[in-house]
Formats: C-alpha cells, sequence, structure tokens
C-alpha cells in the first residue's frame, strides 16, 4: 500500500481528475474515481471487477497515479475495511 503525505493527500482532496497507468498497461492512462478518506486515499472502479485496470492492480502489479502534474508511483491493496468502503461512497453515518 501506497502512504501518502499530507500535502498530497490535501491536493488529491480537490483534484476533480486522478488518471491511472498500471504495469501491465503503462501506456494507457485511465480516469478513475479517488476518495480521500482520512489518510487513505482508496479508489473505485466504474466497471467494478471487471475493470482491466483494477484486475491489474488487484493482481498485485504496480501503477502510476497522475494528477495536477504529479506522477505517483503506487501500489494498491483492496480495501476489505467496509467503513472505508462506506467512506469511499459518500455513505458515511
Amino acid at each position: 500500500m501506497t502512504n501518502f503525505d499530507a500535502d498530497i493527500l490535501s491536493e488529491l482532496r480537490d483534484v476533480r481528475e486522478v488518471a491511472i497507468r498500471t504495469g501491465k498497461h503503462p501506456k494507457t492512462a485511465v480516469v478513475i474515481w479517488a476518495v480521500v478518506a482520512g489518510d487513505q486515499l482508496l479508489v473505485r472502479s466504474v466497471r467494478g471487477t471487471k475493470g482491466r485496470w483494477y484486475r491489474d492492480l488487484a493482481a498485485g502489479g504496480p501503477a502510476t497515479l497522475e494528477f495536477a502534474g504529479h506522477r505517483l508511483a503506487v501500489q494498491a491493496v483492496p480495501e476489505r475495511d467496509p467503513g472505508a468502503v462506506d467512506r469511499a461512497t459518500g455513505r458515511i453515518p
């Protein structure tokens, strides 16, 4: 899992578009949903587990996150905490 510093998380809270390139498909950037919840960055796929980038990351591959002129190497892990999933979808109690 990639840990982001406070400045990057602050930028990610305000950015409108985030793209990802996987190590398996580095020439193709895909716009994704990104939500900052506390000190975590959570991302979602409109196609769910059927999305190619999602499958690439779920298999443990590296990726590059692109936003506002930044290119950050990232490693994603599936979120297993239902509370975090709720925060990413806006279902905050």
